[in-house]
């Protein structure tokens, strides 16, 4: 059965038409926010690895990721990703997060104040600045997100805690669905990569992304967002019988987010 795909090129995103401005609704194109990143990246001294682009609704919808090549430790790289529309049905966000070398997964952090604007106002004018702050701090993002993976491979779990903290995903969450399930289950039983850390919460958490990777463009962000989240909060509800340092996850930056 072949998989659904969403990407898409830079070329595509900039022809896409932008909307008509109204006194209620400032568009953003693609095309600045694309221009806007990668400067705003040479401007910060990282260095851009790959760009890549998904889009959904002829291109209304769309989503950039920029991979550092020269912020990277043994498993994953600094990613910085944003979303626009042009129909109104979302907000502009940037985000970070990393991408994980082995499985190209993507882990999305919504914490380090995720940047959410809506296409009013003056977004026109305060949107440039604020990114280009943004990414310039991304580099502490990384660290901070360094040692949330480091928590999640100390902590064990049993077939039972993986059962439940898949059904949570599922049900109360709902940030999975039953095609993701499947995924998810068939990692469990005969995984396509090999994390490090076998029947760890970061085994789990990769499963989960994994399964993510073909997410309708709309639920990008916000649902690896949420699974971020939902992974690091786990850590404190695991974390103290293991004796871990809940430094890893107290920080006044950390509610938290992978991609």
């Amino acid at each position: 059965m072949e998989t659904k795909t969403y990407n898409t090129t830079k070329e595509l995103l900039i022809s896409t038409p932008i909307p008509q401005q109204t006194r209620t609704y400032k568009p953003v194109s693609h095309n600045q926010l694309i221009d806007l990143t990668l400067n705003s990246i040479h401007q910060a001294g990282f260095n851009l690895d790959k760009e890549s682009y998904s889009a959904s609704s002829n291109g209304e919808i769309a989503n950039g990721k920029f991979t550092i090549s020269n912020v990277i430790d043994r498993d994953m790289q600094l990613q910085i990703g944003w979303q626009n529309s042009y129909n109104k049905q979302l907000t502009l966000k940037f985000a970070i997060g990393t991408k994980i070398f082995i499985c190209q997964n993507g882990m999305v952090s919504g914490d380090h104040g995720t940047f959410k604007k809506k296409h009013a106002g003056e977004i026109q004018t305060f949107t440039p600045s604020a990114i280009t702050e943004y990414i310039r701090a991304s580099g502490e993002m990384f660290r901070r997100m360094q040692k949330q993976r480091d928590a999640m491979k100390q902590i064990e779990i049993t077939k039972r805690e993986q059962a439940q903290l898949i059904g949570r995903m599922l049900i109360e969450e709902e940030f999975i669905e039953s095609t993701q399930l499947n995924i998810i289950e068939r990692e469990l039983k005969k995984p396509t990569h090999d994390y490090g850390a076998p029947n760890t919460i970061w085994e789990l958490y990769n499963y989960t992304t994994y399964a993510m990777k073909e997410v309708h463009p709309r639920l990008w962000m916000d649902n690896h967002i949420s699974a971020h989240s939902f992974f690091v909060n786990e850590i404190g509800e695991l974390v103290e019988p293991l004796n871990v340092k809940r430094d890893f996850i107290n920080s006044p930056h950390l509610q938290l987010e992978i991609f």
